[in-house]
């Protein structure tokens, strides 16, 4: 009788032990000063209306400064004409990229590192994706001093979903 008496004890102490060590606090989760501008995009490329063939990656991030109404906005590559390394302005309350001339770090030559936002603005749930998940959006108009052409950027907020990688 002991023997068992013993054993329940035992039992019910170690199902208390794990029963109260798996409750666990869980941290608050602390959001860039810029966010919901702040993201990485699948993004659609079209120049002068004709889609460029692929899917880019569009980096929307904060600055060193951590300032509330400056962004670094990045799109391709050097080797792309559309490549953009830029630190914009933003208006966090509107979701918008403010209109304005930038310097394009990406731009080659050097006398023509400029682009001009023409309009940009986060679109929030406004995409549901394949996987069925409800994802932000982006739109952004631009012009670049490489060729002068003006370019359009259209997508959504990385999910991570392999499905919506399209």
């Amino acid at each position: 009788m002991k023997y068992s008496y013993r054993i329940i004890r035992i039992i019910t102490g170690l199902f208390f032990i794990g029963f109260v060590s798996c409750k666990k606090e869980q941290p608050a989760v602390e959001y860039s000063p810029i966010f919901p501008i702040s993201g990485e995009w699948h993004t659609h490329v079209f120049e002068e209306g004709e889609r460029i063939e692929g899917i880019f990656a569009l980096r929307t991030y904060n600055t060193a400064d951590n300032l509330s109404d400056i962004a670094w906005f990045r799109l391709g590559a050097v080797a792309q004409s559309f490549g953009v390394l830029a630190k914009v302005k933003v208006d966090v309350a509107n979701k918008t990229i403010i209109a304005g001339k930038y310097q394009n770090t990406l731009a080659v030559p050097a006398d023509k590192t400029t682009i001009e936002i023409i309009e940009g603005k986060i679109l929030l749930n406004a995409s549901t994706q394949p996987s069925n998940v409800v994802a932000d959006s982006i739109y952004v108009k631009y012009k670049t001093a490489v060729d002068g052409n003006t370019y359009i950027v259209k997508g959504h907020r990385r999910t991570a979903w392999p499905q919506d990688q399209y």
